[in-house]
């Protein structure tokens, strides 16, 4: 396969806005926090022609990840590094409902990219989003969550990253509510915590929203909701949602 042109590939500007469809966003990624930002700063490149152009190559410099996410040089190519091998084998598993009364349940799974290109010893690679994950990120505005990538680089935990791109998609309201199960998805938490809600306050909720009060604009409180001795539901209410200033 021919090396792409240098003006095949599309630069990041620091601190660029990323845009994630909601699907996207709510799916079952399976992404550690290297992975996540990798795509994150592909995303952050990605430009409205990219529905029609599948395939097209991303560059991304570890001096640029280092520089993105406050890291050491040698730190910031070991992640892109393992983050480029692993990404290439990871899919999102998405859920939909069809039929009458939305009844039947069909399962899709897309690869995150189709490509990649690491460039040993340089720091330097290229990635290419699968067409069906292309269009998804470069769809109808109006069903987009935005948030500028310079406010989620701060976080430290994959959990806060999660709970923040789900907020975001509400911060018109402030509200989030969520089923304890489809919470449990969303987040990928361990089974142990599905049946224990103290190991889920303990170890997701609370540190995950004292890291977005800590190093974002979210201020964030829950509410667990009951359904007879069960806590069904959480309700997320956070404050300066009008502040957010995440364009769509």
């Amino acid at each position: 396969m021919a090396r792409p042109r240098k003006n095949d590939l599309m630069n990041l500007p620091t601190g660029g806005n990323v845009t994630m469809h909601n699907t996207l966003v709510s799916a079952s990624h399976g992404l550690n926090l290297s992975e996540k930002r990798l795509v994150s700063m592909a995303v952050a490149k990605l430009s409205p022609k990219a529905a029609a152009l599948p395939g097209k190559p991303i560059k991304i410099l570890a001096v640029d990840f280092a520089k993105q996410f406050g890291l050491e040089p040698h730190t910031a190519y070991v992640q892109l590094r393992e983050a480029q091998e692993n990404l290439f084998n990871r899919y999102i598993r998405h859920i939909e409902h069809y039929g009458p009364n939305a009844q039947k349940i069909e399962v899709v799974k897309m690869r995150w990219i189709s490509s990649i290109r690491y460039k040993e010893g340089e720091g330097e690679i290229s990635i290419a989003f699968a067409p069906e994950i292309a269009q998804f990120l470069v769809q109808l505005k109006r069903h987009f969550t935005s948030y500028q990538l310079s406010k989620a680089a701060a976080l430290r935990s994959t959990y806060s990253w999660r709970l923040f791109e789900n907020l975001t998609r509400f911060r018109d309201t402030g509200i989030w509510e969520v089923d304890m199960d489809r919470f449990h998805i969303i987040m990928e938490t361990p089974k142990s915590y599905r049946a224990n809600f103290a190991q889920t306050r303990r170890w997701v909720l609370d540190p995950a929203l004292s890291e977005l009060a800590a190093r974002t604009n979210i201020t964030a409180e829950v509410e667990p909701i009951r359904r007879g001795r069960k806590i069904a539901r959480l309700r997320f209410t956070f404050e300066n949602a009008s502040q957010m200033n995440l364009p769509l």
